[in-house]
């Protein structure tokens, strides 16, 4: 999976970009902004065995 081109901004759930316990597969991050979410801008659950190729720029 490809995500691109994305701004998330105030996710106030969880986080800008989630990996649940129990996910498998990957993505590439490309051009991926993630501001001010509640707990984190990318986060793999334990459990999880998704990976996140590339990087989100973040912010506050």
């Amino acid at each position: 999976m490809k995500i691109t081109n994305v701004r998330i901004d105030g996710s106030n759930n969880v986080s800008g970009i989630l990996a649940m316990s129990g996910a498998r597969g990957n993505a590439t991050l490309t051009n991926v902004t993630i501001t001010d979410s509640a707990e984190g801008h990318v986060l793999v659950e334990p459990g999880s065995q998704f990976v996140f190729d590339g990087s989100a720029n973040t912010g506050p």
